[in-house]
């Protein structure tokens, strides 16, 4: 019985045109932050409101629709940070055992030997020996 395998199952699912939901709030939320700031900061500073607003949209943004080697921003970075905090040096500690001697190797040694190597029975060639012997040496019929 076959069965369809479902492909693309890593993909969110787009809500609002190009955007998943993950996208669509984070690029809104901004845009929201943006208009609030206009009323508030903007009309008394508008340089002061474009250089924070220009920063909010350019990070929203970068979150949003980087990727690298198929993960988004938020991953690497905190890929990232991970590695630069936990220590980098791996000590290899080697357990103390206790060492236990046994016979056992040795009997098993002795039953090895005392084995009729005569009442073995080892096939010299198989079928695939006599098949290159008979493609080798035979001439071709012609």
């Amino acid at each position: 019985m076959q069965y369809r395998v479902p492909q693309f199952i890593e993909h969110e699912a787009k809500i609002l045109g190009p955007l998943n939901i993950r996208q669509s709030l984070l690029v809104g939320g901004v845009i929201a932050a943006c208009f609030f700031m206009y009323f508030s900061i903007g009309q008394t500073n508008f340089f002061l409101f474009l250089l924070i607003a220009g920063a909010l949209v350019g990070l929203a943004l970068a979150i949003s629709f980087t990727k690298i080697e198929g993960q988004g921003l938020p991953t690497v970075m905190r890929n990232w940070a991970n590695f630069n905090v936990n220590p980098k040096i791996f000590l290899w500690k080697r357990k103390q055992s206790p060492v236990f001697l046994s016979t056992e190797r040795i009997k098993r040694e002795i039953t090895v030997k005392e084995i009729d190597k005569s009442s073995l029975k080892v096939k010299q060639e198989g079928k695939i020996g006599e098949m290159i012997k008979k493609i080798d040496f035979e001439k071709p019929n012609e």
